[in-house]
């Protein structure tokens, strides 16, 4: 950094003004029909939290971290940010990084990143983007970018503000938007911050709620989400603390779910809302009539991270035209 910018400056600016979660209620309740719900009969409430005022719900824990970062000081004389992920904590972080006074952030993200995503992030211009090579993985890659002079890392995959922010702000949103009443939350697992920080938060409020963390089958990628192999190798947050469950949804019935969802919700969904409903329907498929009983009259949530409109190519391009339509 040119100059060291103080607290005063950075809660001044508008892009962190705008991410800021303090006081915002920024999550919607949009409860599906019968249709989308075989267990409305029972009834159970299934419902799909939505965003809103966000463009994705990694806002919250790009903010809460490097809020966290900058006032231990660990900014201090550096120039770049360097960020490695699937994509949305990225973008957050090159939203971000100007009003904490960097003049550059070095996004690495997985090759198979969408073109959407990609070319999104590369129309900001504070941002280069890498790509492992060969047999080096992104953090690997990260973690060498990082060594650099004026160059330092923010690592969302042990980062404890990850699930701080979600424990702080997204918890209690999850809470006020159904009303307090919430038998299950099914949450879709990547870097596990958002699971691991909702779950301490709604354990915390009643131990008896369901917590699901949902994965792609071993294999299986699908945007924004990691399968357990995958998570196990970057993944150091204790989500294994709170998830009471983990299901595991293929690539395909997790795009076929985001179309379906596109039918009924708004903000469109992206394929980690699809992953996540879909292993909550799995999971209440699974269950005995006295283990479905007790959950009559509860609300079985799942969180909307982002929206659809970001993976055209993947949803569009690997379904037939009338899978997952009416």
């Amino acid at each position: 950094m040119d100059e060291q910018r103080t607290i005063e400056q950075v809660r001044m600016d508008p892009i962190f003004r705008a991410f800021n979660p303090e006081g915002k209620h920024f999550l919607e309740a949009r409860f599906l029909p019968p249709a989308l719900n075989q267990y409305a009969d029972r009834p159970i409430n299934v419902a799909a939290l939505t965003l809103l005022g966000y463009p994705h719900l990694k806002a919250i824990p790009a903010f809460q971290m490097m809020l966290e970062d900058f006032t231990a000081g660990c900014y201090w004389g550096q120039h770049t940010l360097v960020i490695d992920g699937s994509g949305n904590t990225t973008h957050a972080v090159a939203r971000l990084a100007p009003a904490f006074g960097f003049k550059k952030v070095t996004g690495v993200v997985p090759g198979d990143i969408p073109e959407s995503k990609r070319g999104i992030l590369a129309a900001l211009s504070t941002i280069k983007i890498m790509s492992p090579d060969g047999n080096q993985t992104a953090a690997e890659l990260a973690i060498e970018e990082a060594q650099k002079p004026g160059h330092v890392r923010l690592n969302q995959y042990a980062h404890p503000g990850n699930a701080r922010a979600h424990e702080l702000y997204t918890g209690p949103q999850v809470l006020r938007a159904l009303d307090g009443n919430v038998g299950i939350i099914a949450v879709a697992m990547g870097s596990a911050g958002t699971v691991t920080g909702v779950g301490r938060f709604l354990k915390k409020h009643n131990p008896d709620i369901i917590v699901l963390g949902v994965c792609p089958k071993l294999d299986e990628a699908v945007p924004g989400a990691r399968d357990r192999k995958k998570m196990a190798e970057v993944v150091t947050l204790p989500w294994g603390e709170v998830v009471d469950v983990v299901v595991e949804v293929s690539r395909k019935d997790s795009f076929i779910g985001t179309r379906m969802l596109w039918s009924v919700v708004e903000p469109q969904p992206g394929p980690t809302s699809g992953l996540a409903w879909r292993g909550l329907i799995q999971y209440l498929d699974m269950l005995d009539p006295e283990e479905l009983e007790r959950l009559r009259g509860k609300n079985a949530a799942f969180l909307c991270p982002d929206d659809g409109r970001f993976y055209p190519e993947r949803v569009g391009g690997e379904l037939s035209p009338s899978q997952g339509l009416k």
